[in-house]
Formats: structure tokens, C-alpha cells, sequence
């Protein structure tokens, strides 16, 4: 009976994404406003301007660490497992003729009949039975050409598979089945409501993915990334081997999920940016009733923040009462005045009531009324 084995590769990323990195910024921006804000000051409330942008750049930074740690895990397990040709140590475009001098001297080094006294028998024969196996996939060219393209694991599964078609065809028949599914599965939640945030996205880094890996399986060459890119950067810097076209495959298909999870996750916070303004044609009871409310929220917490600087500019006249109000009531005049009136917004309103009151007022009175 078949069956799905779940792993934590698979579930893993998910919950890190969803639940994880949102509660760490969370953290995050506790420890934050902790640090930076002096005791007895207040701090951002939650759904204010500030608390937003700043829960905003704390999220992108820890998005675009675990982003980063996300491919470099990927190349890292990629490195550690190596591939035919690193093994065998030879160049990528190697010939018959390359394959079986450097197999020869391979021979002489790894043959178990010339294992030392101190080598197990047992490992060193199966380590030269694996390097033989390299050799005969590098020196068959569909088996080479499969290799390359889609990894050791397609060339030892598909062994009714004898020809480059036949190789083509599996891979073609696979990525179908497997991109049909998930476009089945995006669909289907969409139409249920969810993973709503990011869905062009998620589309459109299938596809290329899609497109990608269908232009790697049907054809000879390999792609031009990597010839003319990636492998001469890597290979003259000495960062690392140069990849094979399944190696940069696996590394294309992690980072296009990883961004469709760090794009759905960071677009509700510009969505539900205050600072946005509402689209010109949404004038609807609703979209009134929230301007309203956001229009409070900031007249409160400038409010807030303007008699907290009064009580730490009056601190002087602590003992003149009189004294201390007529010079608050003139601070808070002045900052009403020159603070809050310099609002853009606060201009704009104030605009549009002076206009609506000189609607259909004679034009010698239009100034003065």
C-alpha cells in the first residue's frame, strides 16, 4: 500500500513561516521598543502608524534572513552529497577518453586489492563499486544526460528508461502531474477563501518554475545561467563546484516558494498601512466611518504626546499653579496652531470644508464667508 510520508522538510518551512517568524518579530519589537524608549515615555500602541512601519521592517528583516538561511541550507546539502563528476574528479563537459584516464588512476588508489592493512575490505569495495557506478552514467550519454538534468535518483528509479526520450518523457509525464496537482490545490483554496495574500504571485513563480524546469528536460545544452553566470563565478572565485542543472532546479524551487511565503506574508502589513490613503471611488459609509477612526487615532495620540511634552516643559513652575497653566494653555495653542494644523491631512480637510461653505455664495462674498 502506498503511502505519504510527512517530514519535517515538508511541514517545517510552513509553520516557520506562518507562526514562527510573526511571533519572533513580535518578540522582536518588544525588546526593540525596550532598548530605544526611555522609561515613562509611551510606546507605539498596536495599530498606529509607528507600530505598524515598525513591525513592518522588523518583519522584511527577518524574512530576508531566514530567506537567505533558507537557500544556503539548500546549496549546502547539495554540496555535502556531491555529485558524479566531483566524485570522479573530473570536469562537467569530460569526454569518454578524460572519464577513463582519470578512472584508471582511480583505480589504482581505491581498488580494494590495493587497500592497506589498516582499511576495511568491506567499505572499500563498496566505495569503488559507487565510483564505477559514477563512471558508467558519465560514459552512457541518456543516462548522462538524465544525471545532470534531474539527479541520481531519476536514473536509478526509471529503469525501464534506455534512450534521452524515454528519460524526457518521464520528467515530462512527472512535472505535469506534480504542477497540475498544486494548481488543483491553489485553486481550490482560493475559492475557498484562503491564501487570498500573494496569489499572483504563487501562480507566477509556478509557472516559472514550471517553465524552467520543462526548458532544462528537453534540452541538450544546459541552461545559459549557468554556463555563462553561475558556474564561471563560482569556479573562479573558488566558492564551490560548478552546479549541475538539477542542483540549480532544487535551489529555484526552494527560493520560489520561500518568496511566495515572505510575499503573502508581508503585503497585509502594506494593505493595512494607515498612511495609505482610500481610493478616490471608494466613498462608502464604511471607508467614511474608518477614516474617521484612524482620523481619532491620530488626533489622541497627538494629544497624548503634546501633554506629555507640556508636563516636561512646565516642570520649572511646578510651584506656580497659575503660572503653569496660562503657560500651558499657550504651549498647547501654539503646537495646535503650528503641529497639528501642518498635518497634510489636517490641511486637506480643513480645505474641503472651506470649499463646501463657499459653494453657491455670490462672488463678491465668496472671501468672506
Amino acid at each position: 500500500m502506498a503511502h505519504t510520508n510527512v517530514t519535517w522538510d515538508t511541514v517545517g518551512p510552513f509553520l516557520i513561516w506562518q507562526f514562527l517568524i510573526p511571533l519572533a518579530a513580535g518578540w522582536a519589537q518588544t525588546v526593540w521598543y525596550g532598548i530605544t524608549i526611555s522609561a515613562g515615555e509611551p510606546k507605539p500602541q498596536p495599530g498606529s502608524t509607528r507600530f505598524i512601519k515598525h513591525r513592518r521592517n522588523i518583519l522584511i528583516a527577518i524574512y530576508i534572513i531566514y530567506f537567505a538561511i533558507t537557500i544556503y541550507e539548500v546549496d549546502f546539502n547539495l554540496q555535502r552529497s556531491s555529485n558524479a563528476y566531483n566524485e570522479l574528479g573530473v570536469p562537467l563537459d569530460v569526454d569518454e577518453s578524460g572519464i577513463n584516464s582519470r578512472f584508471r588512476k582511480l583505480t589504482i588508489r581505491f581498488h580494494p586489492d590495493k587497500a592497506g592493512p589498516g582499511i576495511n575490505k568491506e567499505q572499500a569495495s563498496a566505495y569503488f563499486v559507487h565510483l564505477k557506478t559514477m563512471r558508467d552514467i558519465i560514459l552512457d550519454p541518456a543516462k548522462r544526460f538524465a544525471y545532470d538534468r534531474f539527479g541520481l535518483e531519476t536514473v536509478e528509479q526509471c529503469r525501464s528508461c534506455l534512450t534521452v526520450k524515454d528519460y524526457v518523457d518521464n520528467a515530462l509525464l512527472s512535472a505535469v502531474t506534480s504542477y497540475g496537482a498544486l494548481l488543483v490545490i491553489l485553486i481550490g483554496a482560493n475559492a475557498l477563501g484562503f491564501l487570498k495574500d500573494g496569489t499572483y504571485w504563487r501562480y507566477f513563480g509556478i509557472l516559472a518554475v514550471a517553465v524552467f524546469e520543462i526548458r532544462t528536460a528537453t534540452r541538450l545544452d544546459y541552461p545559459q545561467v549557468l554556463t555563462q553566470y553561475l558556474n564561471p563565478l563560482v569556479t573562479s572565485t573558488n566558492l564551490r563546484p560548478a552546479y549541475l542543472p538539477f542542483q540549480l532546479t532544487a535551489i529555484i524551487k526552494k527560493a520560489s516558494i520561500s518568496a511566495a511565503q515572505f510575499l503573502a506574508l508581508l503585503m497585509p502589513l502594506y494593505r493595512d498601512d494607515p498612511l495609505q490613503p482610500a481610493k478616490p471611488t471608494d466613498d462608502t459609509d464604511a471607508t467614511r466611518h474608518a477614516q474617521l477612526d484612524r482620523l481619532s487615532a491620530f488626533v489622541a495620540e497627538t494629544n497624548k504626546e503634546a501633554n506629555r511634552l507640556l508636563e516636561l516643559e512646565t516642570v520649572p513652575y511646578r510651584e506656580n499653579e497659575k503660572a503653569k497653566s496660562e503657560l500651558k494653555a499657550a504651549m498647547k495653542k501654539y503646537m495646535v496652531q503650528n503641529v497639528v494644523h501642518s498635518e497634510k491631512e489636517v490641511r486637506n480637510a480643513m480645505g474641503e470644508v472651506m470649499s463646501r461653505r463657499r459653494a453657491g455664495v455670490p462672488h463678491g462674498a465668496v472671501g468672506t464667508k
